[in-house]
């Protein structure tokens, strides 16, 4: 089934748009919770920190959402979708700098633009979204975006692993029903970079959602893939090694005797499939 994109946001209703950030609960080096004593030494080496106070430098790692509730017109959802037509299974990219108004309501240093630790910045295709099941009266796009904060003219910087997401549409209606963006709640989602170093770290809830939804889940769906595959196809275009079905450790091992082979091991410090370390 095929579905025309364009202009299908018509309705002139206002959308509330919730946000919940949570601290960082946990992290490899604990740089959230230096010490006074740790954060003096950091300012001797990072000039930029010279008008910084210890507890200045701890209300960083403790944020609040810039705007908790947050009015969005219809017409502002649009970003998300294609520009024409699509199928069920489709991936397309939108623009990057569409989607900023929906993450200033978290950190007005929202970008998606990502530096790299050598403080060079590199821009790629970091926003991309696929069309997952479609219904006479619903549809559903599920999407993925890389971004980053600025969280002071420091330059402390919080790079998520990434945000999925999900947007139903009503097609008759021609309104969003539900939208959810969210920070995937992993042991290690995010990568802090404060004072001129780097943790990785876990924030349990970031998350943007409508106050009242239509659970996708609910609907009966006329064509459609799974979430999982939707996903699966989104992570591909990102990362190309994705594609590759990887085997449980058990039978590699026992794959290597049978064939009198070794195994070549690699041992990784985070994920390999998203921004985090």
């Amino acid at each position: 089934m095929i579905m025309d994109f364009s202009n299908v946001l018509s309705s002139t209703a206002g959308i509330q748009v919730q946000a919940h950030w949570e601290p960082i609960a946990d992290a490899t080096y604990n740089l959230h919770q230096l010490t006074e004593e740790q954060f003096a030494r950091a300012k001797t080496k990072c000039p930029e920190l010279a008008n910084m106070e210890w507890e200045q430098a701890l209300k960083l790692f403790n944020p609040k959402p810039a705007h908790p509730l947050k009015n969005y017109s219809q017409t502002d959802f649009q970003v998300f979708l294609p520009s024409s037509t699509a199928n069920v299974g489709d991936i397309w990219e939108f623009d990057p700098k569409g989607i900023l108004p929906f993450l200033y309501q978290f950190h007005p240093g929202a970008t998606t633009e990502i530096t790299v630790f050598s403080r060079r910045t590199h821009r790629y295709e970091g926003t991309k979204a696929c069309l997952r099941a479609i219904s006479p009266n619903y549809a559903e796009v599920v999407f993925r975006i890389h971004a980053q904060f600025v969280l002071d003219a420091s330059g402390i910087r919080l790079l998520p692993a990434q945000f999925a997401g999900r947007l139903v549409l009503n097609r008759k209606e021609g309104a969003v029903v539900e939208f959810s963006l969210f920070l995937p709640a992993r042991n290690s989602n995010v990568d802090v970079n404060p004072f001129r170093a780097a943790d990785v770290a876990f924030i349990p809830r970031m998350e943007l959602s409508t106050l009242s939804s239509t659970p996708g889940r609910e609907i009966a769906w006329e064509t459609a893939i799974t979430e999982e595959e939707a996903r699966k196809k989104l992570a591909t275009t990102f990362y190309k090694f994705a594609k590759i079905e990887w085997d449980p450790i058990e039978d590699t091992i026992e794959l290597a005797k049978l064939t009198n082979r070794p195994i070549h091991a690699l041992v990784l410090f985070g994920a390999l499939d998203d921004e985090s370390c």
